[in-house]
């Protein structure tokens, strides 16, 4: 399968994508924020969408469900635990394989962001991780609407279950407003100065991908082993006696920040 990123103008900074089936050209359109902005891209492509894939339940992530369905006819997937906040034509459970022409992902369950929130994974031809709203370049998402031991968990199964070559496509251009976030906790950081270099002469269209490797680091939530990660969160008066403590400090840092 082949990954479209496209950043939303006028979105609350919004990557959607679409999934190809490069043997049929059957695609995929994940979390529509704007149905002509994605219909416009499909066209551009010569694809045709045929499915629609949502991670999580927040207004940004199914806005144009909808209009998108209205205007396509094409399936809903979502999961299971998002049942009664929109329609869906399939509800997904943990480890569904989902079937897009000739190809097929998984869909992973991966609660925290939200208590229904889930993840795209898709093996060949590379690995990659469409992961809304749970993992971003540089960070996680918050637990405003979910949990924070949740998503601790999830995150350190997500690491688990996929490939580190596998390259991420987050919902939100975050990687910037993230790397700062980094060395504003790790001054001078060699991984996070480099990337935020590069970064900063990026724009969201153009914005790097980064692979679980990269991001084990320059993710401060990858990093909870760290023992100059732990003093600074010492030095900031948290417990750092665990690393699920650490990766509370850390999410608790980054909501006030």
């Amino acid at each position: 399968m082949r990954v479209i990123r496209t950043f939303v103008p006028n979105s609350l900074q919004n990557f959607n994508h679409l999934v190809v089936c490069e043997h049929s050209q059957a695609t995929a359109a994940v979390d529509p924020y704007d149905a002509e902005h994605l219909l416009a891209l499909a066209e551009e492509q010569g694809l045709r969408i045929t499915d629609i894939w949502i991670t999580h339940e927040h207004g940004d992530h199914i806005r144009h469900l909808e209009q998108l369905k209205a205007k396509t006819g094409a399936r809903v997937r979502a999961p299971a635990s998002c049942q009664g906040r929109f329609q869906a034509d399939h509800w997904l459970q943990d480890c569904d394989e989902l079937t897009l022409g000739q190809s097929t992902a998984q869909f992973w369950a991966s609660p925290g962001h939200t208590p229904g929130h889930g993840v795209f994974y898709l093996s060949e031809p590379e690995p990659a991780l469409i992961c809304g709203d749970t993992l971003f370049n540089a960070g996680v998402g918050n637990t405003r609407s979910g949990n924070t031991d949740t998503l601790f968990h999830t995150i350190e199964q997500l690491r688990q279950r996929a490939d580190p070559n596998t390259r991420i496509y987050p919902g939100h251009d975050y990687l910037p407003t993230n790397l700062a976030f980094t060395l504003s906790i790790l001054p001078g950081h060699p991984a996070a100065e480099t990337m935020k270099a590069t970064s900063d002469q990026q724009t969201p269209d153009t914005r790097m991908t980064t692979t679980l490797a990269d991001e084990a680091q320059i993710n401060l939530f990858f990093r909870l082993d760290d023992d100059a990660l732990a003093q600074a969160l010492q030095d900031r008066g948290f417990n750092t006696e665990t690393a699920q403590a650490r990766f509370t400090a850390l999410r608790q840092l980054r909501d006030t920040w």
